[in-house]
């Protein structure tokens, strides 16, 4: 009864980026809106008329998208690659669905370090959300992507 009121559901090859994940509820939540591209960035809004400019606000180089807003912008790919490094993993940050994909694969290994892969992941997501949002809205940001590791690690 229960599998007939269940359904079929197609499986998600990120499932275990949501799962048993360690990050605050915020983060999953913004993490999981990410994965199926569905974060409000501007280049939706202008599709919308909300607003007149589409610049990335964090680095005012690029269309932000959410693409270019998760680690294809040279601040949050800084943040990210931080993240890497105090982690010690010797790799440079690349874009989003080819980061997911070295996450989910880094990810099978069991080990503390996995663990916090995973969860900084997700709140990695979740920080460079919030320096947007505070750039859009008060147009103010952390000057130095460092600062944003040190709020994770708190």
């Amino acid at each position: 009864m229960y599998q007939c009121l269940l359904g079929e559901h197609v499986k998600v090859p990120w499932r275990s980026v949501m799962c048993n994940n360690r990050a605050t509820p915020k983060s999953l939540f913004i993490t999981w809106l990410s994965l199926w591209n569905r974060l409000p960035t501007r280049d939706g809004l202008v599709t919308w008329k909300d607003i007149t400019t589409d610049c990335c606000p964090l680095c005012t180089n690029e269309k932000e998208s959410a693409a270019h807003l998760l680690f294809e912008c040279d601040y949050s790919a800084a943040v990210w690659n931080d993240i890497l490094h105090s982690l010690r993993f010797s790799r440079r940050s690349a874009p989003f669905d080819k980061e997911l994909i070295w996450v989910l694969k880094a990810t099978k290994r069991t080990g503390d370090r996995h663990k916090l892969l995973l969860m900084y992941f997700a709140e990695c997501i979740y920080s460079i959300w919030l320096q947007r949002n505070e750039m859009v809205f008060n147009q103010k940001c952390r000057s130095r992507p460092s600062d944003i590791l040190l709020d994770i690690n708190l």
